[in-house]
């Protein structure tokens, strides 16, 4: 019996000393937006594209944020003619308790980690201008996107946001020419995963953002761009094996691609894919003061055990 009452002693102790030094708060967090602006179609000349280069000019916007905690979603979604004069500007999307009191249309990052803006997902999308001159507007499309997904509880919590816009339409020129892509692109991505975040914790926060031309007629591929800024370079992650915080903030820089000739009376179809995504996981952890009572408990019964042997 005072073998085991040493036992329970000694587990007592180590327990209380191990629990009583687990941090009381575990996170991660993961944050995705991309701003591209002054997006342009222009004529190898310089000049913009407008309506009157084309007999053939049919397509749409489409956009989408969609928000996720636990299984739990918020979706949102819009589609509107390129022709229409209206741009879709998709209403933010988060689920958490609390979301974060963010306005409509804010695609600032949140403050850097630690400490992580809570336990939620969020996702918000926004859409002005167009990337050809239509009637009397200038050319010039400004296309911006986030996705937030942060966890900052002690349980298992998992949060993930993925929110992108597409252009996609049909055209046929006038006249043969080249096209010319235009536009200024910020991206931003940040992951952060905190000392004692669980076993299976990870936060991971990427971009995407490409145009395809393909001819109608053969369905073969006539240009495609995918800048690397955008896309591989943006993708950055932490775990619980890694913890601490990663930021891939280049700032604003110019991009500028030029397709082959595009011919007269040819149809082709471009398209034009903008996403943010941030995903974040939290394996349960045990509880500090849950397991600090538990091991306090251990520690009585030893005690008291001794008692009755003295």
């Amino acid at each position: 019996m005072k073998k085991i009452c040493k036992h329970l002693l000694a587990t007592a102790t180590v327990l209380a000393a191990t629990f009583a030094s687990v941090p009381a708060q575990a996170s991660t967090f993961a944050s995705a937006i991309l701003d591209i602006n002054n997006f342009r179609l222009l004529h190898s000349g310089g000049t913009a594209y407008s309506t009157a280069d084309f007999t053939v000019l049919t397509g749409t916007n489409d956009a989408h944020a969609t928000a996720s905690l636990n299984g739990v979603f918020a979706n949102g979604a819009q589609s509107f003619g390129i022709l229409s004069g209206i741009q879709p500007n998709v209403p933010h999307q988060c689920v958490g308790a609390p979301c974060p009191a963010l306005p409509e249309n804010n695609f600032l990052p949140f403050p850097s980690p630690p400490p992580v803006p809570g336990t939620f997902g969020y996702a918000d999308q926004d859409l002005t201008g167009a990337a050809i001159t239509i009637g009397a507007v200038p050319a010039g499309a400004h296309a911006r996107t986030r996705a937030d997904a942060s966890t900052a509880l002690n349980a298992i919590a998992s949060g993930n946001s993925d929110v992108g816009t597409s252009t996609t339409f049909a055209f046929t020129l006038g006249a043969a020419d080249t096209m010319t892509i235009s536009f200024d692109g910020t991206p931003y991505t940040q992951a952060f995963a905190s000392a004692g975040s669980g076993p299976t914790a990870n936060a991971n926060a990427r971009l995407s953002w490409s145009i395809n031309i393909i001819d109608l007629a053969t369905n073969t591929s006539v240009f495609s761009y995918s800048p690397p800024e955008l896309n591989g370079l943006s993708a950055v992650s932490r775990t619980d094996g890694s913890p601490g915080l990663t930021t891939y903030a280049p700032g604003t820089a110019a991009f500028l691609a030029v397709t082959p000739l595009l011919l007269a009376g040819t149809t082709y179809q471009i398209t034009i894919e903008h996403n943010t995504l941030a995903n974040a996981l939290q394996q349960e952890l045990p509880e500090p003061g849950s397991m600090v009572v538990l091991a306090a408990g251990m520690l009585a019964m030893s005690l008291a055990m001794r008692r009755r042997q003295a």
